[in-house]
């Protein structure tokens, strides 16, 4: 090899290295350790007219969300994805007086974060949520609280989104 080739070969190595370890960085932070967090996933039918998905990793102390449109057959499919970020805050959580009995009174865990939305064409658009995490006879709910707007019921699969009330409930 000769020495023009080998200084080349060194530089792409060299060069790919900080590259390398500013990944291995992001992993660390955003993995966690193994059992610290579980990825989860949930669903929600929006009206009738799109099968909504948010897949996260569901830690004690915080939870990160990734929010997509999943194609379903005769449902259109949206461009939209958000990300969401938020630390457990149910301690020191109050549930609002509008809220429904069901939710307050069934509560297991509240996420509060900022959600960031974009769609082809669009600027993002970020909203301060909460995740709400119920329990509700037995079955694990999510409502997903866009505060001082609305909430909405997000379920496990999407069979269950599909066969529950999928209706948002919106402040006075």
């Amino acid at each position: 090899m000769s020495p023009l080739t080998a200084r080349s070969t060194i530089r792409r190595k060299s060069s790919a290295l900080p590259t390398l370890v500013a990944a291995l960085m992001f992993l660390a932070v955003a993995v966690g350790p193994a059992s610290a967090a579980s990825s989860g996933e949930w669903h929600r039918n929006n009206y009738g007219t799109g099968h909504e998905r948010l897949i996260c990793r569901e830690g004690t102390t915080s939870w990160s969300c990734v929010y997509d449109n999943v194609s379903e057959p005769g449902l259109p499919a949206g461009d939209t994805v958000a990300h969401f970020t938020g630390r457990n805050v149910t301690d020191s959580w109050s549930c609002p007086t509008w809220f429904d009995a069901t939710v307050c009174d069934n509560v297991v865990a509240v996420y509060r974060g900022v959600s960031t939305y974009t769609a082809s064409g669009n600027h993002p658009v970020t909203f301060l949520q909460e995740y709400i995490v119920t329990d509700v006879g037995g079955q694990e709910i999510l409502q997903q609280y866009f505060v001082d707007l609305f909430y909405c019921p997000w379920f496990r699969t999407w069979e269950e989104a599909l066969a529950a009330d999928y209706n948002c409930t919106f402040a006075p």
